[in-house]
């Protein structure tokens, strides 16, 4: 095997291994009833990386054409596994960079994110201190005390909130199928990136669908792709002039194609002929400090979901970006 040819062994129960009562080959003759044998090593490279056997319970011994056709059968075998384990290779790598820019966009948000977490924080404080003063009161004032720790619990949940959607667009983990409600989750990343667009002057509105079909995928990857498209539009409006900076966000149910569709709306610059063509590609990017992997991530995340993402110029200025993902159908697939 080492030598990279087929072995042959017409019958094993004469053969010197079995002879010499080589545990192995006993096994195979008295256990398994084996007694004709053929290996062929599976080679990547000249290195055997395995074989690929067949045994007979007779004493037949295997023809020069029938070991032809094994040995060509384990060429395309080794050709098979060496096609899996790159694309398994190539998903692993896609995946570490979706993460890695995950990790990226979320950093370009920390004085943000820290903000609005503050803001609850803070509530706290006041609300628990409300809620010592009302009980010290002689007698003490049961109702408002019982007011300020709702709010307080309320404050406590919504920062919660946050810090639950940070830490489930940090992980790395693997993709996982489950129904994701699309109104939820996005609702989610726009709390993430709200102080940001408020510090940089863009009013956010929201179009949410009462009624959506299921949609079963990863629900952190679709945020990703929404993370990404909400902070391009935002940087996109803060290097615009004085005019009005509006962000919409907007999801639909669209029957004629069978699953849900999300729209990001900016009133930045817009979007020069050259860059819609080039838009998704990797490494083209129009901002001076861009790697121009965001939008060819997402992209990809959409398209492995079923679903499509697309680009169109607005009149009189910004910039439209959609993406859909199908339905769930009723057997699940």
């Amino acid at each position: 095997m080492e030598s990279g040819s087929p072995v042959h062994i017409a019958d094993l129960a004469a053969h010197e291994a079995y002879l010499r009562r080589d545990p192995l080959v006993v096994a195979l003759v008295e256990l398994a009833d084996v007694r004709t044998c053929l290996f062929v090593p599976l080679l990547k490279d000249d290195e055997l990386i395995g074989a690929l056997g067949i045994n007979r319970e007779q004493v037949q011994p295997i023809t020069d054409r029938q070991i032809n056709l094994v040995t060509d059968f384990a060429a395309q075998t080794t050709i098979a596994l060496e096609s899996t384990r790159r694309e398994r290779q190539y998903r692993e790598a896609q995946m570490a960079l979706a993460h890695a820019n995950r990790i990226a966009t979320i950093g370009q948000l920390t004085a943000s994110i820290a903000h609005e977490l503050k803001q609850p924080l803070a509530a706290v404080v006041i609300d628990g201190g409300g809620a010592l003063r009302w009980l010290a009161r002689q007698p003490p004032d049961l109702d408002e005390a019982r007011s300020s720790v709702e709010r307080i619990i309320k404050h406590a949940d919504r920062a919660t909130h946050i810090i639950g959607g940070l830490r489930d667009l940090t992980k790395q983990n693997a993709p996982r199928a489950e129904v994701v409600d699309f109104n939820e989750a996005i609702v989610e990343v726009i709390a993430l990136t709200y102080s940001e667009a408020v510090k940089t002057g863009v009013t956010v509105s929201t179009r949410l669908a009462p009624q959506l079909p299921r949609v079963q995928g990863d629900r952190v990857q679709p945020q990703q792709v929404m993370l990404n498209l909400i902070v391009n539009a935002i940087q996109a409006m803060s290097g615009s002039g004085g005019g009005a900076r509006e962000l919409q966000i907007s999801i639909d149910a669209v029957p004629s194609e069978g699953g849900v569709r999300v729209g990001v709306r900016d009133t930045g610059p817009g979007l020069s002929p050259e860059s819609l063509s080039r838009l998704f590609e990797p490494f083209y990017t129009t901002k001076p400090e861009g790697m121009g992997m965001g939008l060819s991530i997402c992209r990809s995340i959409i398209e492995a979901h079923g679903g499509r993402l697309w680009a169109i110029p607005c009149e009189p200025q910004g910039a439209l970006f959609q993406f859909t993902i199908p339905a769930t159908r009723a057997d699940g697939s």
